[in-house]
C-alpha cells in the first residue's frame, strides 16, 4: 500500500514538471528594442511585439515591406507599452498573444488609456477571435501559423498605409 502512494506521488511530481517544461518551451520571450535607421523619415511607427519565432518573422516581413519608404520604425517588447507616449508616434502596431480572448493587463490598460488616439493603433492578436471590448480599434486576430505571415503582413501594411495617408 505504501508503494502505491509513493508511485502516485512520484508520477504526480513528474507530470507537474513535464507540464511546466512544456509550457516554458512554448512561452514567448522578451523583444530587444531596436530602431531602423532612416534619416529624414517622414513617419515614425512603433511596433510593440511579444517575442516568438512567429511574431519576430511577422515584424521582419513588415519592416521589409517598408524598407524603401520614409518611415522610421522602433520595435519594442509589448510589455513595455506603459512607457510609450502615443502622441510621439504616427502609428503603433501591437502584436501580442491574448489569453482567454483578452489582452494582458498592461496592453489592455494602454489601449483603454489611449482611446482618443485609437485611430493610430493596429492590433494583431494571435487568438481565434478578438475581444469586442475594443471594437472601435483596428484589430486583426488569427493563429500563429508561419505560412500565414504573408497574409498578415498584407493586412498590417494595408492598415498602416491607411493611417499614414491620413497624417
Amino acid at each position: 500500500m505504501m508503494y502505491k502512494k509513493v508511485i502516485i506521488i512520484l508520477l504526480s511530481i513528474t507530470m507537474v514538471f513535464t507540464l511546466f517544461a512544456c509550457h516554458n518551451n512554448n512561452e514567448n520571450y522578451k523583444v530587444i528594442p531596436y530602431v531602423t535607421q532612416n534619416k529624414g523619415a517622414r513617419y515614425d511607427v512603433l511596433i510593440a511585439s511579444q517575442g516568438s519565432s512567429f511574431k519576430d518573422s511577422l515584424v521582419s516581413h513588415v519592416l521589409k515591406d517598408y524598407q524603401d519608404q520614409s518611415i522610421r520604425f522602433k520595435v519594442i517588447d509589448a510589455y513595455t507599452l506603459f512607457t510609450v507616449d502615443i502622441e510621439k508616434w504616427d502609428a503603433i502596431i501591437i502584436i501580442n498573444s491574448w489569453e482567454y480572448v483578452d489582452p494582458p493587463k498592461n496592453i489592455r490598460e494602454f489601449i483603454r488609456s489611449n482611446k482618443k488616439n485609437a485611430d493610430k493603433l493596429i492590433i494583431l492578436s494571435t487568438v481565434g477571435s478578438h475581444n469586442m471590448v475594443f471594437d472601435d480599434i483596428d484589430t486583426i486576430s488569427g493563429e500563429s501559423v508561419i505560412e500565414k505571415i504573408p497574409d498578415y503582413t498584407k493586412m498590417l501594411s494595408g492598415r498602416l498605409d491607411k493611417i499614414l495617408n491620413k497624417t
